[in-house]
């Protein structure tokens, strides 16, 4: 599979999820944070961060909004006063809840044409490469940036 390809294949997810996403009030940003909160209760916005690999601003302006909305709560983490913990508010969860699984189902689809063995192949594929990418990243310095 060649970048261009694959870069169209993800663009391809986007738009598909694009407008429900926008329809349940959400920026693709916000989407992400709100799935990932969705499973993860009570975590850092580093955490939120390093698990999408989006940059600590871009998770900070998102959850400023999100707050705003009401969509998640912050307070001080106990053990770290330097330290907020964000959880989705019932109003988040509620906004979430219809549209948690849209990428992996849009996935499901794509990926139909497959035999579950080729599904496993590829999979195993897709896990050995996305380890591989964060390695090269790590050894390049690119992840440095986020974290600043």
């Amino acid at each position: 599979m060649s970048f261009n390809t694959l870069n169209k294949l993800v663009r391809l997810g986007r738009e598909f999820g694009h407008e429900t996403i926008r329809r349940a009030g959400f920026s693709d940003t916000e989407h992400a944070i709100c799935a990932f909160l969705y499973f993860h209760d009570m975590v850092s916005q580093d955490t939120i961060s390093n698990a999408l690999l989006l940059d600590k601003t871009t998770v900070a302006k998102a959850l400023r909004v999100m707050e705003r909305e009401g969509l998640i709560y912050k307070s001080q983490n106990e053990k770290n006063r330097r330290e907020n913990v964000i959880r989705l508010t019932e109003t988040g969860k509620a906004c979430i809840a219809g549209n948690i699984h849209l990428y992996e189902n849009w996935l499901k689809e794509v990926c139909s044409c497959l035999t579950q063995e080729e599904l496993r192949t590829f999979n195993s594929y897709l896990d050995r490469l996305f380890e591989n990418a964060l390695k090269l990243n790590n050894d390049s310095g690119i992840n440095k940036n986020r974290e600043e």
